[in-house]
């Protein structure tokens, strides 16, 4: 009977450990993947951001402009990036194919442009062309 409480005994604190070093792993990977959500209408943008007392952060983009894809797939997909942008700013995304009236309003003249707006509207700052992770983090 007494082998029988010890091997009940291991097994349990066995499973206790177990459960604690992978539960912890769990815990620690749900934390690191954060997610931005991206807005493609700036009128609800600058609604959100007036809200959460943000600034907003922008990049124009379009379609078919290199830079503009090696700046999403790996700027913007960047883990660091992605915290800082769902921390501090409510996030953007304008084709400005589709959005032409917007891209000369804020004077759009080169792919990828990011453009910082506080959350009246009026800009604060604006980088224009590629940049890499860690110069987009400087930049912010």
């Amino acid at each position: 009977m007494n082998k029988f409480f010890i091997g009940l005994g291991v097994i349990l604190v066995a499973t206790a450990v177990v459960l604690a070093v992978f539960g912890q792993s769990i815990v620690t990977s749900d934390q690191s993947n954060v997610s931005v959500k991206w807005y493609n209408d700036l009128n609800s943008a600058l609604q959100e951001a007036k809200n959460t007392n943000k600034s907003i952060f922008i990049d124009f983009y379009g379609e078919g402009c290199s830079y503009c894809k090696q700046l999403s797939e790996n700027t913007l997909s960047d883990s660091s990036v992605e915290k800082k942008l769902s921390q501090d700013y409510v996030a953007v995304k304008i084709d400005t194919n589709q959005n032409p009236n917007l891209s000369s309003q804020y004077k759009i003249y080169e792919l990828p442009t990011l453009v910082i707006l506080n959350s009246n509207g009026q800009e604060i700052k604006r980088q224009e062309g590629y940049v890499s992770a860690d110069q987009l983090l400087n930049w912010l």
